[in-house]
């Protein structure tokens, strides 16, 4: 994809960054000095690590064309997705012209297949129309694809809605497996696959693997200092743990009433009050 690739080299001088250390756990340094001075990169995963750690939107350094304009649209996209506003996220999906098949980054298309699986999942419950975006985006994804493992993790889900639970674990068990095989760094999106396996474990009762999934989860946002979806990992990582843990009288909820209240999650809030009511020993 075209880039501008004055605007990475700037803000890195900006902040005495080498081309070496902006790259470090992200990609090569000869990846950074072909974006910066070839304005190409070839990965879209690898520049919004890069424009991360620059702290630049990835639309500001996208040449202004129909890719930047997708970006931009699935950057809204993702946010209505993660509000639960999953049929009018797959309404603006419909009604844009521009085709991702058309672009020579594959990177960009797999969002989009994702997007348009967990939306017609999700927000209309069409599970032949979201397994295929999510067959289709794993197949083009590279390893390092947050959205190719989405999609596998989100196989997990059409699974086990349709109970066919030894399916769903196969699919839940490949996404954490691609995750742990990423070569760059684990990015924030990747918080969604731990909580989703987490939830699937403790409901087929394996309650030491749901609470690691979810501590794992939490782990990752403390790496990005964020408050990603840590209501919902703090509630699962004290439910599990007071599953597997005989000697524990009650779970301990503290963590996630207070994450919850914050994000203003009242839903949480209820199944955390029936709980301290009825989980007790």
């Amino acid at each position: 994809m075209r880039i501008k690739g004055d605007i990475i080299r700037s803000v890195r001088k900006q902040k005495k960054l080498s081309q070496v250390t902006l790259a470090a756990g992200i990609c090569t340094q000869g990846t950074v000095s072909n974006i910066e001075n070839k304005n190409v990169c070839d990965s879209l995963e690898i520049l919004d690590a890069i424009c991360k750690r620059l702290n630049l939107s990835l639309e500001s350094v996208l040449d202004d064309n129909d890719e930047k304009k997708l970006t931009s649209l699935l950057n809204h996209v993702e946010d209505l997705c993660n509000t639960f506003k999953h049929k009018e996220a797959h309404s603006l999906l419909q009604a844009t012209s521009i085709n991702p098949a058309d672009f020579q980054n594959k990177e960009l298309e797999v969002r989009w297949l994702y997007f348009m699986g967990i939306t017609n999942l999700l927000g209309y419950n069409n599970t032949t129309d979201s397994l295929f975006y999510f067959y289709r985006a794993d197949e083009l994804g590279d390893p390092n694809s947050i959205y190719a493992i989405l999609s596998v993790n989100s196989l997990g889900i059409v699974y086990e809605m349709a109970n066919e639970l030894a399916k769903a674990q196969v699919y839940y068990e490949k996404s954490i497996d691609m995750l742990n095989k990423m070569t760059i760094k684990m990015p924030i999106e990747a918080t969604k696959i731990f909580f989703n396996t987490a939830k699937f474990y403790s409901l087929i009762k394996q309650y030491d693997a749901a609470y690691d999934l979810a501590t794992g989860g939490m782990a990752l946002n403390r790496t990005y200092q964020s408050l990603y979806m840590l209501d919902l990992l703090a509630y699962e990582a004290a439910f599990n743990d007071f599953m597997k843990s005989p000697d524990l009288s009650a779970p301990d909820f503290k963590s996630a009433k207070v994450f919850a209240a914050f994000n203003e999650n009242h839903s949480l809030l209820s199944v955390i009050a029936n709980d301290e009511k009825t989980l007790v020993r």
